[in-house]
């Protein structure tokens, strides 16, 4: 059951990045698991799974940008 309920708000996550990035969602599915932000996603002993679509989101963008500076 939780399993279904991961692979949902991933699949939001995804939905939102590419939403507000203006990319297919294919290209955002690749950005979100090549992130460090997935990294911490699958860390148990890291909370980050418990916050919001949309914080996780930010992070993800947040993170991609101080790539590009």
């Amino acid at each position: 059951m939780t399993d279904v309920l991961v692979w949902n708000k991933y699949s939001r996550i995804v939905m939102q990045l590419a939403e507000q990035l203006k990319i297919s969602p294919v290209k955002a599915l690749h950005l979100f698991y090549n992130s460090k932000v997935y990294t911490l996603l699958l860390n148990k002993e890291y909370p980050l799974i418990t916050m919001s679509d949309a914080y996780i989101t930010d992070e993800i963008i947040i993170e991609l940008q101080r790539q590009q500076s």
